[in-house]
């Protein structure tokens, strides 16, 4: 019973990280001042003028000559910036070495390429040698997709501990206006160098994890999935809608059954 309330509870845990993410940055207005030199030529002056000003002449007969000075204007600005919680200072204070901290711009680029490149090879053996026992060792678990996992984990961490990492996540809200233009909205998200590199990461990975799906499914259905699989490393869900209709056109069926019913009968008994 205490499990089964802890499964029921998971969801609700589930949801509530997104809501983490976003206490996670916040957005502080600070005033400043910026004071400005300002040259202005004075070409006749009165004597009061002078004493007052501390201006002195060159001239023995006391004759003023037009002399420079320069004054100052302060101005007043508001500039709005993003505080980085304490906690993300505290950790890349704790990773820090001596050539910086890990949560970095340099280490996010590098991460990036990771996620890039890292993948590649196994969808090779997936296309190329999908029915191999080697192939099916090492994709039959979850390992290499959680380790892309982590990679991309990594990436919005570092990105959010970056001074100007966390404002894509305060203009989100933008993409679900139902009265705004989404499209415009991930535009604009797009300018920011770090909500890109977790964009890219991120659609590599479950392109991996769905591409995965397809070749166990093949497996399992003995089903041709190589063309599907490689349709979905390059442009993603269609490689899924082309797996389909590989299936329909082979009698398989399109949609297998619900691998959820064992479940639902076992809840049902309870």
């Amino acid at each position: 019973a205490t499990g089964g309330t802890m499964m029921r509870s998971l969801p609700v845990v589930l949801l509530l990280l997104p809501l983490l993410l976003l206490l996670l940055t916040t957005t502080t207005t600070t005033n400043a001042f910026v004071v400005t030199p300002r040259r202005s030529s004075y070409n006749s002056f009165s004597l009061d003028y002078i004493k007052n000003n501390k201006i002195h002449t060159n001239s023995k007969d006391g004759r003023i000559f037009p002399t420079t000075t320069t004054t100052t204007t302060t101005t007043a600005y508001s500039k709005t910036t993003t505080a980085r919680p304490a906690l993300l200072d505290a950790l890349n204070l704790v990773v820090a070495n001596e050539g910086g901290g890990v949560l970095t711009n340099d280490n996010i680029k590098t991460a990036v390429s990771v996620a890039t490149f890292f993948p590649q090879p196994f969808w090779t053996l997936l296309v190329f040698l999908p029915n191999t026992k080697f192939t099916k060792k090492l994709m039959g678990g979850m390992e290499i997709v959680t380790l892309c996992c982590l990679v991309h984990f990594f990436i919005v961490v570092a990105s959010i501990a970056q001074p100007n990492g966390s404002a894509p996540i305060a203009e989100f809200s933008l993409v679900f206006d139902p009265a705004g233009d989404s499209q415009a909205g991930m535009v604009n998200m797009m300018r920011y160098p770090n909500f890109v590199s977790e964009e890219w990461s991120h659609v590599l990975t479950w392109d991996l994890f769905v591409g995965r799906w397809i070749w166990l499914d093949g497996l399992r259905r003995n089903i041709f999935t190589p063309h599907s699989v490689l349709l979905c490393n390059f442009i993603g869900p269609p490689g899924l809608l082309l797996h389909w209709i590989t299936c329909a056109v082979t009698g398989k069926g399109i949609l297998i059954e619900n691998e959820a019913t064992d479940i639902l009968e076992q809840d049902e008994e309870e």
